[in-house]
Protein backbone atom coordinates (compact mmCIF):
# COMPACT_ATOMS: atom_id res chain seq x y z
CA UNK A 1 0.00 0.00 0.00
CA UNK A 2 1.31 3.60 -0.87
CA UNK A 3 2.31 5.48 2.44
CA UNK A 4 -0.30 8.14 3.54
CA UNK A 5 1.25 11.44 4.46
CA UNK A 6 0.33 13.63 7.15
CA UNK A 7 -1.89 16.77 5.99
CA UNK A 8 0.45 19.59 4.94
CA UNK A 9 0.44 23.27 6.31
CA UNK A 10 1.92 25.62 3.81
CA UNK A 11 3.51 28.74 4.52
CA UNK A 12 2.80 32.16 2.84
CA UNK A 13 4.53 34.84 3.11
CA UNK A 14 2.35 37.97 3.86
CA UNK A 15 4.21 40.48 1.48
CA UNK A 16 4.95 38.36 -1.51
CA UNK A 17 2.07 35.56 -1.32
CA UNK A 18 5.19 33.68 -2.44
CA UNK A 19 5.55 29.97 -0.78
CA UNK A 20 8.04 30.02 2.17
CA UNK A 21 7.40 26.23 3.15
CA UNK A 22 5.48 23.73 4.67
CA UNK A 23 5.10 21.09 7.99
CA UNK A 24 3.26 18.10 8.33
CA UNK A 25 0.50 18.83 10.72
CA UNK A 26 0.58 16.25 13.45
CA UNK A 27 -1.51 12.95 13.84
CA UNK A 28 -3.07 12.21 16.59
CA UNK A 29 -1.19 8.85 16.98
CA UNK A 30 1.94 11.27 16.93
CA UNK A 31 0.65 13.34 19.36
CA UNK A 32 0.47 10.36 21.81
CA UNK A 33 3.91 9.74 21.58
CA UNK A 34 5.20 13.19 21.78
CA UNK A 35 3.38 13.29 25.55
CA UNK A 36 4.75 9.74 26.55
CA UNK A 37 8.12 10.94 25.55
CA UNK A 38 7.44 14.63 27.23
CA UNK A 39 6.65 12.40 30.41
CA UNK A 40 9.25 10.10 30.36
CA UNK A 41 12.11 13.37 29.64
CA UNK A 42 10.69 15.32 32.52
CA UNK A 43 10.72 13.10 35.33
CA UNK A 44 14.45 12.67 34.52
CA UNK A 45 15.02 16.46 34.07
CA UNK A 46 13.38 17.52 37.03
CA UNK A 47 16.20 15.62 39.15
CA UNK A 48 18.97 17.86 37.21
CA UNK A 49 20.38 20.47 39.52
CA UNK A 50 19.42 24.34 38.88
CA UNK A 51 23.19 24.44 37.28
CA UNK A 52 22.07 22.29 34.79
CA UNK A 53 18.75 23.82 33.98
CA UNK A 54 20.62 27.43 33.80
CA UNK A 55 23.46 25.59 31.24
CA UNK A 56 21.02 24.65 29.04
CA UNK A 57 19.24 27.57 28.74
CA UNK A 58 22.36 29.67 27.58
CA UNK A 59 23.59 27.30 25.26
CA UNK A 60 19.92 28.09 23.60
CA UNK A 61 20.68 31.73 23.72
CA UNK A 62 24.05 31.02 22.14
CA UNK A 63 22.26 28.79 19.65
CA UNK A 64 20.41 31.64 18.78
CA UNK A 65 23.31 34.46 18.26
CA UNK A 66 24.87 32.23 16.62
CA UNK A 67 22.34 31.96 14.06
CA UNK A 68 20.86 34.95 14.18
CA UNK A 69 20.53 36.12 9.69
CA UNK A 70 18.51 32.93 8.94
CA UNK A 71 16.34 33.09 12.21
CA UNK A 72 15.87 36.98 11.63
CA UNK A 73 15.01 35.98 7.57
CA UNK A 74 12.45 33.40 8.35
CA UNK A 75 10.31 35.30 10.62
CA UNK A 76 10.20 38.10 8.16
CA UNK A 77 9.41 35.75 5.80
CA UNK A 78 6.44 34.07 8.02
CA UNK A 79 5.31 37.59 9.35
CA UNK A 80 6.08 40.00 6.79
CA UNK A 81 7.52 42.39 9.69
CA UNK A 82 10.03 44.81 9.16
CA UNK A 83 13.82 42.68 9.80
CA UNK A 84 14.52 45.71 12.59
CA UNK A 85 11.29 44.37 14.59
CA UNK A 86 12.76 40.75 13.79
CA UNK A 87 15.83 41.33 15.80
CA UNK A 88 14.43 43.53 18.32
CA UNK A 89 10.75 42.20 18.80
CA UNK A 90 11.82 38.03 18.52
CA UNK A 91 15.37 37.38 18.58
CA UNK A 92 16.62 40.08 21.62
CA UNK A 93 13.40 39.19 23.55
CA UNK A 94 14.18 35.86 23.33
CA UNK A 95 17.92 35.98 23.92
CA UNK A 96 17.06 38.24 26.87
CA UNK A 97 14.42 36.03 28.48
CA UNK A 98 17.34 32.49 27.98
CA UNK A 99 19.91 34.44 29.99
CA UNK A 100 17.52 36.23 33.13
CA UNK A 101 16.33 32.71 33.60
CA UNK A 102 19.82 31.03 33.41
CA UNK A 103 21.02 33.65 36.20
CA UNK A 104 18.38 33.86 38.38
CA UNK A 105 16.47 30.67 38.20
CA UNK A 106 18.08 29.04 41.09
CA UNK A 107 17.33 32.15 43.64
CA UNK A 108 13.40 32.35 42.70
CA UNK A 109 13.31 28.46 43.05
CA UNK A 110 15.23 27.34 45.24
CA UNK A 111 14.43 25.65 48.41
CA UNK A 112 14.15 28.43 51.36
CA UNK A 113 13.84 28.40 55.57
CA UNK A 114 10.25 29.95 56.45
CA UNK A 115 10.41 30.94 59.56
CA UNK A 116 7.74 30.82 62.38
CA UNK A 117 7.79 33.87 64.85
CA UNK A 118 4.63 32.45 66.86
CA UNK A 119 5.82 31.55 70.51
CA UNK A 120 3.63 28.28 70.37
CA UNK A 121 5.26 27.11 67.22
CA UNK A 122 9.31 27.64 68.03
CA UNK A 123 10.30 24.03 67.89
CA UNK A 124 9.11 23.78 64.46
CA UNK A 125 11.14 24.29 61.41
CA UNK A 126 9.53 24.92 57.99
CA UNK A 127 11.05 25.23 54.16
CA UNK A 128 9.20 26.74 51.07
CA UNK A 129 10.17 24.78 47.93
CA UNK A 130 9.34 24.54 44.02
CA UNK A 131 8.50 21.39 42.28
CA UNK A 132 7.74 20.78 38.69
CA UNK A 133 4.29 20.81 37.45
CA UNK A 134 5.20 18.18 35.06
CA UNK A 135 4.30 18.21 31.06
CA UNK A 136 3.12 22.15 30.04
CA UNK A 137 1.35 22.67 26.92
CA UNK A 138 2.03 26.04 25.35
CA UNK A 139 -0.39 27.48 22.46
CA UNK A 140 1.41 30.36 20.69
CA UNK A 141 0.23 33.20 18.75
CA UNK A 142 2.14 34.41 14.89
CA UNK A 143 2.71 38.02 15.82
CA UNK A 144 5.81 37.32 17.70
CA UNK A 145 6.62 33.62 16.79
CA UNK A 146 9.89 33.23 18.21
CA UNK A 147 9.98 35.98 21.01
CA UNK A 148 6.96 34.81 22.38
CA UNK A 149 6.95 31.06 22.47
CA UNK A 150 9.99 31.07 23.21
CA UNK A 151 10.04 33.39 26.68
CA UNK A 152 7.14 30.65 28.10
CA UNK A 153 9.34 27.44 26.43
CA UNK A 154 11.84 28.59 28.16
CA UNK A 155 10.21 29.27 31.55
CA UNK A 156 8.63 26.37 31.79
CA UNK A 157 11.88 24.30 31.26
CA UNK A 158 13.98 26.17 33.93
CA UNK A 159 11.05 25.60 36.22
CA UNK A 160 12.12 21.81 35.41
CA UNK A 161 9.31 21.11 33.47
CA UNK A 162 8.81 19.33 29.88
CA UNK A 163 7.11 21.14 26.98
CA UNK A 164 4.87 20.23 23.95
CA UNK A 165 4.63 23.84 21.84
CA UNK A 166 1.75 24.61 19.13
CA UNK A 167 2.81 27.66 17.57
CA UNK A 168 0.39 29.19 15.24
CA UNK A 169 -0.52 27.65 12.30
CA UNK A 170 0.28 30.84 10.34
CA UNK A 171 4.03 30.74 11.28
CA UNK A 172 5.19 27.00 12.01
CA UNK A 173 8.45 27.18 10.73
CA UNK A 174 9.58 29.33 13.28
CA UNK A 175 8.02 27.41 15.77
CA UNK A 176 9.51 23.97 14.55
CA UNK A 177 13.08 26.02 15.19
CA UNK A 178 12.46 26.21 18.92
CA UNK A 179 12.58 22.41 19.10
CA UNK A 180 15.49 22.54 16.76
CA UNK A 181 17.18 25.16 19.05
CA UNK A 182 17.03 23.11 22.27
CA UNK A 183 18.21 19.78 20.82
CA UNK A 184 21.14 21.57 19.20
CA UNK A 185 21.83 23.17 22.77
CA UNK A 186 22.02 19.36 24.14
CA UNK A 187 18.34 19.26 25.43
CA UNK A 188 17.32 15.84 27.04
CA UNK A 189 15.21 14.07 23.98
CA UNK A 190 11.41 15.01 24.53
CA UNK A 191 11.97 17.54 26.58
CA UNK A 192 10.74 20.33 24.17
CA UNK A 193 8.79 19.04 21.25
CA UNK A 194 6.61 21.03 18.27
CA UNK A 195 3.24 19.81 17.19
CA UNK A 196 1.84 21.41 14.40
CA UNK A 197 -2.02 21.82 13.28
CA UNK A 198 -4.69 24.43 13.61
CA UNK A 199 -6.49 25.38 17.27
CA UNK A 200 -9.58 23.59 16.46
CA UNK A 201 -7.60 20.01 16.39
CA UNK A 202 -4.26 19.84 17.65
CA UNK A 203 -4.56 23.00 19.97
CA UNK A 204 -7.83 21.37 21.45
CA UNK A 205 -6.09 18.23 21.92
CA UNK A 206 -3.57 19.38 23.62
CA UNK A 207 -6.05 21.49 26.21
CA UNK A 208 -8.29 18.19 27.00
CA UNK A 209 -5.16 16.01 27.24
CA UNK A 210 -4.78 13.91 30.55
CA UNK A 211 -1.26 14.04 30.03
CA UNK A 212 -1.30 18.06 29.81
CA UNK A 213 -0.52 18.93 33.43
CA UNK A 214 -0.60 23.13 32.89
CA UNK A 215 -1.04 25.13 30.12
CA UNK A 216 -0.03 28.43 29.10
CA UNK A 217 -2.03 30.38 25.86
CA UNK A 218 -1.82 33.12 24.08
CA UNK A 219 -4.14 34.63 21.76
CA UNK A 220 -7.98 35.99 21.69
CA UNK A 221 -10.31 36.90 24.54
CA UNK A 222 -12.64 34.42 22.69
CA UNK A 223 -10.61 31.58 22.37
CA UNK A 224 -9.05 32.05 25.80
CA UNK A 225 -12.23 31.42 27.37
CA UNK A 226 -12.63 28.44 25.70
CA UNK A 227 -9.48 27.48 26.63
CA UNK A 228 -9.70 28.38 29.96
CA UNK A 229 -13.41 26.53 30.71
CA UNK A 230 -11.72 23.29 29.00
CA UNK A 231 -8.98 23.72 31.66
CA UNK A 232 -10.85 24.46 34.09
CA UNK A 233 -13.30 21.17 34.00
CA UNK A 234 -10.23 18.88 34.53
CA UNK A 235 -8.86 21.58 37.25
CA UNK A 236 -5.55 22.16 34.89
CA UNK A 237 -3.76 25.55 35.75
CA UNK A 238 -3.58 28.06 33.12
CA UNK A 239 -1.75 31.15 32.41
CA UNK A 240 -3.90 32.92 29.86
CA UNK A 241 -2.49 36.03 27.84
CA UNK A 242 -5.26 37.84 26.12
CA UNK A 243 -6.10 40.46 23.96
CA UNK A 244 -5.42 44.23 24.79
CA UNK A 245 -6.74 48.09 23.59
CA UNK A 246 -4.23 49.75 25.07
CA UNK A 247 -4.20 53.30 26.47
CA UNK A 248 -2.23 56.08 25.76
CA UNK A 249 -2.16 59.41 28.19
CA UNK A 250 -0.64 62.43 27.05
CA UNK A 251 -1.08 65.01 29.99
CA UNK A 252 -0.68 68.72 29.76
CA UNK A 253 3.24 68.67 30.52
CA UNK A 254 4.31 65.81 28.04
CA UNK A 255 7.21 66.02 25.95
CA UNK A 256 5.67 66.25 22.59
CA UNK A 257 8.04 64.88 20.64
CA UNK A 258 8.71 62.35 22.72
CA UNK A 259 4.81 61.51 23.33
CA UNK A 260 4.65 61.37 18.94
CA UNK A 261 7.54 59.45 18.72
CA UNK A 262 6.06 57.04 21.26
CA UNK A 263 2.74 57.13 19.48
CA UNK A 264 4.47 56.29 16.14
CA UNK A 265 5.74 52.89 17.01
CA UNK A 266 3.52 51.81 19.91
CA UNK A 267 0.73 52.13 17.31
CA UNK A 268 1.90 50.65 14.20
CA UNK A 269 4.88 48.24 15.32
CA UNK A 270 4.05 45.14 13.99
CA UNK A 271 1.38 46.73 11.83
CA UNK A 272 -0.23 46.83 15.01
CA UNK A 273 -0.61 43.58 15.71
CA UNK A 274 0.67 43.42 18.94
CA UNK A 275 -1.77 42.72 21.82
CA UNK A 276 -0.41 45.50 23.95
CA UNK A 277 -0.15 48.09 21.30
CA UNK A 278 -1.32 51.37 21.28
CA UNK A 279 -4.92 51.45 20.19
CA UNK A 280 -6.39 54.42 22.17
CA UNK A 281 -4.80 57.74 22.46
CA UNK A 282 -6.10 60.68 24.59
CA UNK A 283 -4.46 63.88 24.90
CA UNK A 284 -5.08 66.67 26.97
CA UNK A 285 -6.89 69.84 24.84
CA UNK A 286 -3.91 72.17 25.03
CA UNK A 287 -1.56 69.84 23.30
CA UNK A 288 -4.42 68.09 20.70
CA UNK A 289 -3.64 69.92 18.04
CA UNK A 290 0.22 70.11 18.09
CA UNK A 291 0.07 66.35 18.93
CA UNK A 292 -2.26 65.17 16.29
CA UNK A 293 -0.88 67.47 13.35
CA UNK A 294 3.10 65.56 13.96
CA UNK A 295 1.36 62.53 14.74
CA UNK A 296 -0.49 62.33 11.21
CA UNK A 297 2.90 63.62 9.28
CA UNK A 298 4.90 60.98 10.76
CA UNK A 299 2.45 58.39 10.21
CA UNK A 300 2.54 59.47 6.53
CA UNK A 301 6.13 58.97 6.74
CA UNK A 302 6.88 55.71 7.66
CA UNK A 303 7.99 53.53 4.62
CA UNK A 304 5.90 50.43 3.98
CA UNK A 305 7.19 47.22 2.02
CA UNK A 306 8.89 44.38 2.12
CA UNK A 307 10.19 43.62 5.87
CA UNK A 308 13.83 42.23 4.45
CA UNK A 309 14.40 45.47 3.34
CA UNK A 310 16.17 47.20 6.33
CA UNK A 311 15.06 50.60 5.65
CA UNK A 312 11.30 49.50 5.87
CA UNK A 313 9.05 50.04 9.24
CA UNK A 314 5.71 48.96 8.46
CA UNK A 315 5.16 45.27 6.74
CA UNK A 316 1.85 43.71 5.88
CA UNK A 317 -0.88 41.91 7.77
CA UNK A 318 -0.79 38.74 8.70
CA UNK A 319 -3.78 37.65 6.02
CA UNK A 320 -6.22 38.77 3.84
CA UNK A 321 -8.46 37.96 6.71
CA UNK A 322 -7.09 40.08 8.96
CA UNK A 323 -6.86 43.09 6.56
CA UNK A 324 -10.51 42.33 5.33
CA UNK A 325 -11.41 42.86 9.41
CA UNK A 326 -9.42 45.61 9.87
CA UNK A 327 -10.75 47.60 6.81
CA UNK A 328 -14.54 46.84 8.41
CA UNK A 329 -13.67 47.86 11.87
CA UNK A 330 -12.62 51.37 10.12
CA UNK A 331 -15.62 51.42 7.85
CA UNK A 332 -17.88 50.87 10.98
CA UNK A 333 -16.13 53.58 13.30
CA UNK A 334 -16.54 56.27 10.25
CA UNK A 335 -19.95 55.65 9.51
CA UNK A 336 -20.58 56.01 13.22
CA UNK A 337 -19.27 59.36 13.11
CA UNK A 338 -15.29 58.95 13.61
CA UNK A 339 -13.01 61.37 11.43
CA UNK A 340 -10.77 60.06 9.36
CA UNK A 341 -6.96 61.79 9.57
CA UNK A 342 -4.98 59.51 7.57
CA UNK A 343 -4.84 56.25 5.91
CA UNK A 344 -7.67 53.72 5.63
CA UNK A 345 -6.76 52.72 2.18
CA UNK A 346 -4.24 49.78 0.93
CA UNK A 347 -1.00 51.46 -0.23
CA UNK A 348 0.77 51.63 -3.69
CA UNK A 349 3.30 49.03 -2.56
CA UNK A 350 4.46 47.28 -5.84
CA UNK A 351 4.04 43.94 -3.59
CA UNK A 352 0.41 41.56 -3.86
CA UNK A 353 0.58 41.35 0.15
CA UNK A 354 -1.85 42.55 2.81
CA UNK A 355 -0.59 46.01 3.24
CA UNK A 356 -2.84 48.49 4.98
CA UNK A 357 -1.92 52.12 5.43
CA UNK A 358 -1.03 53.41 9.09
CA UNK A 359 -4.40 55.09 10.03
CA UNK A 360 -5.49 57.94 12.64
CA UNK A 361 -9.15 58.17 13.31
CA UNK A 362 -10.26 60.98 15.43
CA UNK A 363 -12.91 59.77 18.04
CA UNK A 364 -13.99 56.76 19.16
CA UNK A 365 -18.25 56.50 18.67
CA UNK A 366 -20.23 54.82 21.68
CA UNK A 367 -21.21 52.40 18.86
CA UNK A 368 -18.99 51.49 16.72
CA UNK A 369 -17.19 47.75 17.02
CA UNK A 370 -13.87 49.55 18.02
CA UNK A 371 -14.85 50.62 21.10
CA UNK A 372 -15.22 47.36 22.72
CA UNK A 373 -13.31 45.22 19.86
CA UNK A 374 -9.65 44.65 19.84
CA UNK A 375 -7.72 46.49 16.29
CA UNK A 376 -4.83 44.41 16.08
CA UNK A 377 -4.21 46.32 12.88
CA UNK A 378 -2.36 49.85 12.01
CA UNK A 379 -5.39 51.65 13.46
CA UNK A 380 -5.65 54.30 16.63
CA UNK A 381 -7.85 56.55 17.75
CA UNK A 382 -7.27 59.75 19.48
CA UNK A 383 -9.73 61.99 21.41
CA UNK A 384 -9.18 65.24 23.14
CA UNK A 385 -9.31 65.35 26.97
CA UNK A 386 -9.76 67.99 29.57
CA UNK A 387 -7.71 67.04 32.69
CA UNK A 388 -6.32 63.76 34.45
CA UNK A 389 -9.50 62.42 36.12
CA UNK A 390 -11.19 62.42 32.36
CA UNK A 391 -7.97 60.64 30.96
CA UNK A 392 -7.74 58.09 33.78
CA UNK A 393 -11.73 57.51 33.42
CA UNK A 394 -11.77 56.88 29.52
CA UNK A 395 -8.52 54.74 29.67
CA UNK A 396 -10.58 52.35 32.69
CA UNK A 397 -13.52 52.23 30.12
CA UNK A 398 -12.86 49.10 27.99
CA UNK A 399 -13.32 45.61 29.02
CA UNK A 400 -9.13 45.05 28.49
CA UNK A 401 -6.71 46.04 31.12
CA UNK A 402 -2.93 44.29 29.67
CA UNK A 403 -0.89 47.88 29.20
CA UNK A 404 -1.26 51.41 29.46
CA UNK A 405 1.33 54.19 28.87
CA UNK A 406 1.12 58.04 30.83
CA UNK A 407 3.43 60.79 29.08
CA UNK A 408 4.33 63.67 31.33
CA UNK A 409 6.92 65.59 33.06
CA UNK A 410 6.59 64.88 36.57
CA UNK A 411 7.26 61.62 37.25
CA UNK A 412 5.58 61.91 40.70
CA UNK A 413 2.34 62.66 39.08
CA UNK A 414 2.64 60.04 36.78
CA UNK A 415 3.30 56.96 39.10
CA UNK A 416 0.03 58.27 40.78
CA UNK A 417 -2.15 57.95 37.80
CA UNK A 418 -0.48 54.75 37.04
CA UNK A 419 -2.14 53.97 40.41
CA UNK A 420 -5.33 54.21 39.46
CA UNK A 421 -5.17 53.13 36.03
CA UNK A 422 -6.53 49.52 35.46
CA UNK A 423 -3.84 47.84 33.92
CA UNK A 424 -1.67 44.72 34.39
CA UNK A 425 1.72 47.19 33.51
CA UNK A 426 1.71 50.96 33.39
CA UNK A 427 4.61 52.74 31.73
CA UNK A 428 5.73 56.16 31.84
CA UNK A 429 6.84 57.79 28.98
CA UNK A 430 7.71 54.66 27.03
CA UNK A 431 4.94 51.82 26.44
CA UNK A 432 5.59 48.08 26.37
CA UNK A 433 9.10 47.97 26.63
CA UNK A 434 9.36 45.60 29.82
CA UNK A 435 8.25 42.71 27.65
CA UNK A 436 12.03 42.48 26.70
CA UNK A 437 12.42 42.63 30.20
CA UNK A 438 13.14 39.13 31.80
CA UNK A 439 12.43 40.45 35.57
CA UNK A 440 9.63 42.11 35.09
CA UNK A 441 6.24 40.06 35.03
CA UNK A 442 3.83 39.83 32.14
CA UNK A 443 0.03 40.18 31.44
CA UNK A 444 -3.58 41.78 32.22
CA UNK A 445 -6.90 41.49 33.84
CA UNK A 446 -9.91 41.52 32.77
CA UNK A 447 -10.35 40.31 29.33
CA UNK A 448 -6.87 40.50 28.91
CA UNK A 449 -6.35 37.23 30.54
CA UNK A 450 -5.05 35.59 33.85
CA UNK A 451 -2.16 34.79 35.46
CA UNK A 452 1.89 36.02 34.46
CA UNK A 453 4.37 34.78 32.64
CA UNK A 454 8.14 36.50 32.62
CA UNK A 455 9.47 37.37 35.69
CA UNK A 456 9.46 35.60 39.09
CA UNK A 457 5.89 35.38 39.01
CA UNK A 458 6.32 33.46 35.62
CA UNK A 459 8.34 31.29 37.16
CA UNK A 460 6.49 30.12 39.97
CA UNK A 461 3.10 29.64 37.99
CA UNK A 462 4.97 26.61 36.28
CA UNK A 463 5.61 25.15 39.80
CA UNK A 464 3.86 23.44 42.55
CA UNK A 465 4.51 25.74 45.70
CA UNK A 466 5.05 22.84 48.92
CA UNK A 467 5.40 23.30 52.15
CA UNK A 468 7.61 20.98 54.32
CA UNK A 469 8.76 21.07 57.79
CA UNK A 470 10.90 19.21 60.59
CA UNK A 471 9.61 18.53 64.09
CA UNK A 472 12.02 16.66 66.90
CA UNK A 473 9.37 15.41 68.49
CA UNK A 474 10.48 16.73 71.83
CA UNK A 475 7.37 18.92 72.86
CA UNK A 476 3.75 17.54 72.65
CA UNK A 477 1.12 20.36 71.04
CA UNK A 478 -0.57 21.92 73.27
CA UNK A 479 -3.49 21.22 71.16
CA UNK A 480 -3.53 17.81 70.96
CA UNK A 481 -6.09 15.91 72.66
CA UNK A 482 -7.37 15.79 75.11
CA UNK A 483 -8.97 18.32 75.42
CA UNK A 484 -10.34 20.31 79.27
CA UNK A 485 -11.29 23.40 80.90
CA UNK A 486 -7.53 23.57 81.44
CA UNK A 487 -6.92 23.93 77.73
CA UNK A 488 -9.78 25.94 76.89
CA UNK A 489 -8.44 28.29 79.88
CA UNK A 490 -5.29 28.07 78.94
CA UNK A 491 -5.47 29.18 75.43
CA UNK A 492 -7.36 32.07 76.50
CA UNK A 493 -4.31 32.98 78.36
CA UNK A 494 -2.21 32.13 75.01
CA UNK A 495 -4.79 34.60 73.11
CA UNK A 496 -4.86 37.26 75.17
CA UNK A 497 -0.98 37.41 76.73
CA UNK A 498 0.14 37.84 72.85
CA UNK A 499 -2.40 39.51 71.32
CA UNK A 500 -4.38 41.61 73.69
CA UNK A 501 -4.79 45.77 72.95
CA UNK A 502 -1.52 47.08 74.98
CA UNK A 503 0.65 45.47 78.13
CA UNK A 504 -1.57 45.98 80.37
CA UNK A 505 -4.42 43.99 78.62
CA UNK A 506 -1.69 40.80 78.00
CA UNK A 507 -0.38 41.18 81.54
CA UNK A 508 -3.40 40.97 82.63
CA UNK A 509 -4.50 38.16 80.53
CA UNK A 510 -2.00 36.21 81.36
CA UNK A 511 -2.25 36.26 84.99
CA UNK A 512 -5.71 35.87 85.06
CA UNK A 513 -5.13 32.21 82.84
CA UNK A 514 -1.99 31.32 84.51
CA UNK A 515 -3.39 28.20 85.61
CA UNK A 516 -4.18 27.37 82.45
CA UNK A 517 -1.42 28.34 80.68
CA UNK A 518 0.63 26.14 83.42
CA UNK A 519 -1.40 22.84 81.95
CA UNK A 520 -0.50 23.39 78.61
CA UNK A 521 3.14 23.57 79.75
CA UNK A 522 3.12 20.33 81.86
CA UNK A 523 1.16 18.71 78.81
CA UNK A 524 4.18 19.97 76.42
CA UNK A 525 6.49 18.29 78.42
CA UNK A 526 4.90 15.31 79.09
Amino acid sequence: MPEVKAPEIAVVSPATLARVGCVAATEPAELEEILAEARHAQGLWEREPFATRSALLRRVAHEIVADDVALARLIVDETGKPLAEAYTHDLLVAVEELMWLANRLESVLAQKRLPFPQLVLKQKRGWVSHEPVGVVGVISPWNFPLGLPLTQVATAVAAGNAVVLKPSELTPLTGARIEALFRRAGAPAGLVRVVHGHGESVGAALVGHRQIDALVFTGSTEVGRIVGRRAGERLCPATLELGGKDPMLVLDDADLDRAVAGALWGSFANCGQVCSGIERIYVHRSLHDAFVERFVDGARRLRIGDGRDPGIELGPLISEEQRDRVEALVGDAIAHGAELLTGGTRPSTGLPGWFHEPTILSGEPASARLRDEELFGPVVTVVSIDNDMSAVRLANDSRFALGASIWTRDVARGRELARQVRAGSVWLNDHLYSFGAGQAPWGGRGASGVGRTHGRQGLESLSHVKFTDSDRGWIAPGWWYPYSDRVVDGFRGVLGGLHADGPTARLKALSAHRRGLAHLVRKALS
